[in-house]
């Protein structure tokens, strides 16, 4: 006799069935991370000297001393640049339009090489590299069909390509970083040439240079000069190439700060091990590819932005240089108009200073929130945060496609993966969430510093956490985020008062202690220190670092931090402040 189910029978299994689809459906993810890795980002060193709190490493290393370079291969920026497929993204800057759309990066930078080693009169020297706007105005969207991007009208992706072929020539870059003067020490018999934006130099200081190159909007027709004889010389064998050299030679100076700071190939390939603190490769591995299109929104003449780009580069990322309008008073319109933008892939990774975009892309999330009913905003903000509280970061919940997909797809974020905005200032934990909820990707912070071309911090990818500063017991809804804790290569102590470390409060002043520092004889002396109660680690077998045994190691950053029991580092904007002061 077969089994024989009434109609009571049926609708009530099928409610069950479809209870059970619901259930499974609205299920909680689990964490991205174990929250015993959150519990203990750094590790501090079992010693410490009065006044001092123990140094402090990445956790992630197990607290030893990580390699100078990310792989054996890779021992100056010749190697770097080799074994590089980056293409540049929309054109941005003249020379990258005057080649047209789809150009390996590596290419432009052979041809340009070649041609600048020709047009100079000496076979080596230094050559002054002043790539900006000249005037620091806000500029406003090109409205024409073929130049819908902001970033054509500056000079950022020329800065770039410039500093890369002259820094793999026998001639040797000083770039200027934005608003930087000339600086004094520069000899005029061994400047060489400058380039530069129109109006950028003074007249004294470029006349003082047997070739003076303009590049820019209005000088294209220079830049397609440049780069049509630069692709005969380069397939007449005329590269321009100088030797790839040793790790301990000097490839690039760059003014800023108020210094001018010399970097060596072991500077340059230590800062990729740094970077890499940014993109954990667990649960899931997420550093750049050759298919992610980068937005970064930082100046390539600056430390870390070229550091920043160097490390893109390796991986082989599409690279675009979008500029916003200046101060912190952005248009969301012109954020979203840069984000529509046509001439480059939709972006998966965005790196920006926290002052420059944060207030722009915060306000853009909520006018574009504001088309929905308050029921439906309520509803699925808070669906979202009770996700972000149980670790979970997603797109594909049940209150994205309430709400949040539509806004990213309007927003033309619907490929973005991870948003690195640098401190300071720290932002807000409450305007991290509402990112994070928005977007469905990391929003992450970190701590940059002038003289260094890598983040002194980096928080985790998939840390959500909402915490109570180090000294707080409870939230209040105003605290600022924490910068994470030490990247790789990164030994950090702060320096304060003895009682208060005595006590458990570890607060004070941040030194660090890197491969990534440029040469000390270039820094502030006034800020260097040593410790020689404390030898210093042990080298590898067979290797000598010179910057180590020359000039001492320590570098007071003059900025004042707490860190708290796991590990991250908590700035303090105003006591920093007062410090540099």
């Amino acid at each position: 006799m077969g089994l024989e189910l009434d109609n009571a029978t049926l609708a009530l299994l099928s409610v069950l069935a479809v209870l059970c689809a619901v259930t499974y459906k609205l299920r909680p993810a689990p964490p991205l991370v174990h929250p015993f890795l959150l519990g203990r980002q750094a590790v501090p060193a079992p010693t410490r000297l009065p006044g001092q709190s123990p140094v402090y490493t990445n956790a992630s290393n197990g607290g030893a001393r990580p390699p100078y370079r990310p792989d054996r291969s890779l021992r100056t920026l010749h190697d770097i640049l080799k074994q590089s497929q980056s293409v540049l993204e929309g054109a941005t800057g003249s020379l990258a339009h005057a080649a047209g759309h789809g150009h390996k990066l590596v290419q432009l930078i052979l041809h340009l090489r070649a041609a600048l080693a020709n047009r100079f009169e000496k076979d080596s020297g230094s050559v002054l590299v002043a790539l900006d706007d000249p005037t620091g105005k806000s500029l406003s969207l090109p409205t024409s069909c073929c130049r819908t991007d902001a970033d054509q009208i500056h000079s950022l992706a020329d800065a770039l390509l410039v500093t890369l072929a002259l820094a793999t020539s026998p001639f040797k870059p000083v770039v200027l970083g934005p608003g930087t003067d000339t600086p004094d020490f520069l000899p005029a018999d061994d400047l060489v040439a400058t380039i530069s934006s129109p109006g950028r130099l003074s007249g004294a200081r470029s006349s003082q240079a047997a070739v003076e190159i303009l590049l820019g909007p209005s000088a294209e027709d220079e830049a397609r000069e440049l780069l049509e004889s630069g692709k005969v010389l380069y397939a007449e064998g005329k590269d321009g190439a100088a030797a790839a050299g040793e790790p301990s030679d000097v490839v690039l100076s760059i003014v800023s700060d108020g210094q001018t700071l010399q970097f060596t190939n072991q500077n340059l390939t230590a800062s990729l091990v740094s970077w890499g603190s940014l993109f954990p490769v667990s649960p899931r591995p997420t550093k750049p590819t050759l298919k992610d299109s980068v937005l970064s929104f930082h100046h390539p003449s600056t430390p870390y932005g070229f550091g920043l780009v160097l490390y893109l580069i390796a991986h082989s990322a599409g690279l675009a240089f979008p500029t916003l309008s200046a101060g912190s008073e952005t248009n969301p319109e012109e954020l979203a108009q840069l984000l529509k933008a046509k001439t480059r892939p939709p972006a998966t990774l965005i790196f920006a200073p926290a002052s420059q975009l944060a207030k722009p892309l915060y306000t853009l999330v909520l006018s574009e929130m504001l088309g929905d009913s308050s029921f439906i905003v309520r509803a699925a903000r808070d669906g979202k945060l009770r996700l972000l509280r149980q670790g979970v970061l997603t797109k594909q919940s049940f209150w994205d496609a309430l709400l949040y997909k539509g806004l990213r797809k309007d927003t033309n974020l619907t490929r973005l993966r991870g948003l690195f905005l640098s401190a300071p200032p720290a932002l807000d934990q409450s305007r991290f969430e509402t990112l994070r909820a928005a977007l469905g990707c990391p929003v992450a912070q970190t701590l940059a510093h002038p003289v260094l071309l890598s983040p002194l911090c980096a928080a985790h990818m998939f840390d959500v956490q909402r915490l109570p500063p180090p000294g707080a017991k409870r939230l209040r809804g105003n605290e600022k985020n924490h910068v994470g804790p030490p990247t790789l290569g990164m030994e950090v102590k702060l320096v304060g008062d003895e009682d208060e470390i005595e006590a458990g409060r570890i607060k004070g002043q941040i030194v660090v202690r890197t491969p990534v520092l440029p040469l000390p004889a270039t820094l502030d002396p006034s800020r260097l220190a040593s410790d020689t109660s404390l030898p210093a680690l042990p080298l590898y077998p067979g290797e000598e670092y010179p910057l180590q045994k020359a000039a001492p190691i320590w570098y007071k950053t003059g900025i004042v931090a707490e860190i708290s029991t796991e590990g991250t580092v908590w700035i303090d904007e105003s006591d920093s402040r007062a410090l540099v002061k």
